[in-house]
């Protein structure tokens, strides 16, 4: 069974070489009656018009022009692209099953249209073409790449290891010599491995799906959340919501700080992708609900960073980090609507953790000359919170005192130029680790820290300071 596939322009134009072919063809089927070429040159033909008027879908009207097609030596004229023509490439693919062969007559590029004929190529994509000169790296794996001229194993080479980046070795690409129109599919590991190389030499690498992917790009991302939010997504996924999702914001933000702590480099990529995961989730959410999508969120970031970098996207001047910092505040504090300082103080979201809040709070006011001005003086207001909590008679009183001595340490450490939240962690980090070695001591010692008293663990304590710092 041999069925060739050929294409008539819009207006029903055919040209000679089809008209040839189609003088010599046993079955002549046009896709839909269109223009008077066949006619004028005598040619007799079927159409699958009334197909179409009696399909009740598109699977439908695919079984019945196969019916029409699976003829041998049948020309199929399709009306425009032949390679984006859905209904030629079932009747492709279902040659294929049957053992039948296929012959297309180019009309475009004639690597892509052999790779049609093989199969390769589906009709259902959309197609990007280079020159091996002119190819660049390639993310979306959705569509037909078709790449020419690859004159030289050198340029096969580059190719495969660009190609590489995105798709598996074994991802199967369609290589042909445009001279003769003969192809074959192979591995993309190959790609490099042929015995010669010429401006005839093209390859067809066809799409492939989310799953088979080597790396994902943020539209990717994007995608597979709009499949684990679909109809027939995920049941976990599609139950979520911007409130039962508040946590896991939390959880992953610390955790990337744990990677940069740790300087783990593989870990901070990867945390940094489930707080990436986070954003594209409430995106999706909010785009379900009518409220805004993933371009809302992008298109706030992108105008907020050229609005407040006018010394990069305007005329501003910044010659310092100081600088840039007194213009972020200003015209932050003019987009807000913002007429105080005092509104910005009470625009620090008092959802943060509440040490971190409290250094904000104070840098924001220190940008108003609302601060000591060195370290020593914040030391004096410390040791005077101190003695305030030790003359508090009452539990309230007690209470308020000790937030106002844990608000004075913050700004001691502010001052310093350390930041509270980070250094505060350290300190619980250490005092585990000390803690860890106090517990085993007593263990070993058979010491009952419950009961054996506060100079025994004070000792057991110096001791683990001493195994871990030394001193």
């Amino acid at each position: 069974m041999h069925l060739t596939i050929a294409s008539m322009k819009a207006n029903g134009y055919i040209n000679e070489d089809i008209l040839e072919n189609a003088r010599h063809a046993s079955h002549v089927i046009l896709q839909t009656k269109l223009g008077q070429a066949l006619d004028d040159a005598g040619i007799g033909y079927d159409t699958l018009d009334s197909l179409y008027e009696a399909a009740e879908d598109f699977d439908a009207l695919t079984e019945a022009a196969c019916e029409k097609l699976l003829r041998d030596d049948t020309l199929f004229i399709v009306l425009g692209d032949i390679c984006r023509n859905r209904l030629a490439a079932s009747a492709v693919k279902r040659i294929k099953q049957d053992g039948g062969q296929v012959s297309v007559i180019p009309d475009g590029s004639p690597a892509l249209c052999a790779a049609f004929a093989a199969g390769v190529a589906d009709g259902t994509h959309g197609v990007t073409m280079f020159s091996a000169s002119s190819f660049t790296q390639i993310w979306d794996t959705d569509i037909v790449v078709v790449i020419d001229e690859i004159d030289s194993r050198f340029k096969a080479s580059e190719l495969k290891i660009s190609l590489s980046r995105v798709y598996d070795d074994e991802h199967t690409v369609f290589l042909i010599d445009t001279r003769s129109n003969k192809g074959k599919i192979i591995p993309l590991c190959l790609l490099d491995a042929e015995p010669s190389y010429g401006y005839y030499t093209s390859v067809v690498v066809p799409s492939c799906s989310l799953e088979q992917k080597r790396r994902y790009t943020f539209a990717d991302l994007v995608s597979v959340m709009e499949r684990l939010r679909s109809r027939t997504g995920c049941p976990w996924d599609k139950e979520q919501t911007h409130e039962s999702l508040k946590r896991y914001l939390v959880e992953e933000s610390y955790e990337v700080l744990e990677a940069i702590d740790d300087n783990d480099m593989d870990a901070l990529y990867d945390e940094l992708g489930d707080v990436l995961l986070q954003v594209v989730f409430h995106a999706r959410i909010a785009q379900q609900q009518g409220e805004f999508d993933i371009c809302d969120v992008t298109t706030a970031i992108c105008a907020k960073m050229i609005s407040r970098h006018t010394h990069i996207f305007g005329s501003a001047v910044a010659n310092s980090p100081d600088d840039v910092v007194e213009n972020w505040e200003q015209i932050k504090k003019g987009e807000k609507g913002q007429q105080s300082q005092t509104e910005v103080l009470q625009g620090v979201p008092k959802s943060m953790p509440a040490l971190m809040r409290s250094g904000k709070v104070q840098h924001k006011a220190a940008h108003v000359g609302f601060d000591f001005s060195e370290a020593a003086q914040a030391f004096e207001k410390l040791l005077e919170e101190i003695g305030e909590v030790r003359q508090s008679k009452d539990n309230d009183a007690l209470a308020e005192e000790c937030g106002d001595l844990l608000f004075s340490a913050v700004n001691v450490v502010r001052l310093l130029g350390i930041e509270p939240e980070t250094v505060l962690q350290r300190a619980t980090d250490k005092f585990i680790a000390r803690f860890s070695i106090v517990e085993r001591l007593a263990n070993e010692q058979d010491i009952d820290m419950r009961s054996c008293g506060i100079d025994k663990l004070d000792e057991l304590w110096n001791t683990a300071k001493l195994q871990i710092d030394g001193k």
